[in-house]
């Protein structure tokens, strides 16, 4: 089968979607798919490169800086590829302009097209259907694809209400590598060292966590905080720590291609998102097992119970966030909990398990389309 994975953004560009279309391309490749990954252009990057072990195929299309320039430009390469190029599916991530086009080729060529939602809540692809520029016109066209994927019940729950049509709708998650060695405990075992990996972004919920962090400081003079990440939130959250005299608490690291270094220095990692469709850095903290600290969001909810897998917070609660920290690192029961995390990430959102998942859905729809 030869599949056509399409994505606006992809690494060495930094974020969730993108880490985890670069772990499904080799994981299809790996399962027997002819995969080419379809993305924007980036600056000293070759137009086409294959991936080292020769499974599958990177194409950087044409863009520019230019915000609608560059939007215009991509499209019209993004259907220029697809006019020269035959695949038997192309399976879409976000629900925009890379989708719009897409569905449109997929329409005058002839192949099912999969549409896969990034995120949930007011800056998921649903929302900006809503209040972006032709966005309600992309929304028409998304409506008519052959499925969607919904990474979590709160996708699914959009989709439905946005008018998707809910036999085309497949609950399929997100997938991680799990690796061989699991987390352990670093020497200074009293110590509470935690971590955040994301974008430095409002739905993040980072201010609620600076600021329940002088909570956390006076009951652990020697905790630190440190946010692994970037985005438009920094100037902003350098401020606050400045401000709430925590230079030297909480340490803005910056971006990382590979965050698992710190996260094995840390003790407990702390997610305090507003919105998420399904995060990313909450399943490869739990596929490590480091103890776990997330907002009480659908989208955590759906990985994390209570009590069994880590601890959940109330959202935008700084006094929440900080006693769930605090007990969390004093709970014995933690590191227990963090095992039953990893154990339920191998069962359910290994990225092995979650490519064969997606081929059993691919090879229903291609032969469907060829029954047709």
């Amino acid at each position: 089968m030869k599949i056509a994975l399409v994505t606006r953004r992809y690494p060495p560009l930094i974020g969730g979607a993108e880490r985890v279309l670069s772990y499904l391309a080799p994981a299809l490749a790996a399962e027997g798919a002819e995969v080419d990954v379809l993305t924007s252009r980036v600056e000293g990057l070759p137009a086409i490169e294959t991936d080292p072990l020769g499974s599958f195929r990177v194409v950087r299309l044409a863009t520019s800086k230019a915000r609608v320039v560059g939007t215009f430009l991509y499209m019209r390469e993004l259907a220029r590829w697809f006019a020269r190029n035959r695949v038997d599916l192309a399976y879409v991530s976000m629900l925009k302009h890379d989708a719009y086009v897409v569905v449109g080729e997929g329409r005058r060529r002839g192949f099912p097209v999969v549409l896969r939602p990034e995120g949930a809540g007011a800056t998921g692809d649903l929302a900006w259907q809503k209040w972006g520029r032709f966005g309600r016109s992309i929304g028409n066209r998304c409506r008519t694809a052959d499925a969607f994927v919904a990474i979590s019940p709160a996708v699914r729950g959009e989709l439905e209400q946005a008018g998707y049509d809910r036999s085309r709708i497949h609950d399929l998650p997100n997938g991680v590598p799990v690796p061989e060695v699991a987390w352990k405990p670093v020497v200074e075992t009293d110590s509470l060292r935690a971590a955040f990996v994301g974008r430095l972004a409002p739905e993040k919920g980072l201010t609620a966590l600076v600021d329940a962090w002088p909570i956390v400081v006076r009951d652990r003079p020697d905790a630190r905080l440190t946010l692994i990440g970037e985005g438009p939130e920094r100037p902003a959250l350098e401020a606050q720590i400045g401000r709430l005299g925590l230079v030297g608490s909480v340490i803005l690291a910056g971006s990382s291609s590979d965050p698992s270094t710190i996260l094995r220095q840390s003790n407990l990692f702390v997610l305090p998102s507003r919105e998420e469709g399904m995060s990313i850095a909450l399943l490869e903290t739990m596929a490590l097992g480091i103890p776990a600290v997330a907002s009480n969001i659908p989208g955590n909810r759906a990985l994390i119970t209570d009590g069994i897998h880590g601890r959940l917070a109330k959202p935008d609660d700084p006094a929440s966030l900080a006693r769930a920290i605090l007990d969390h690192r004093a709970d014995p029961a933690a590191l227990l909990m963090a095992e039953a995390a990893r154990a339920r990430v191998i069962e359910h959102y290994s990225i092995a398990a979650v490519a064969r998942h997606h081929l059993e859905l691919f090879g229903r729809l291609v032969s469907n389309r060829r029954m047709g």
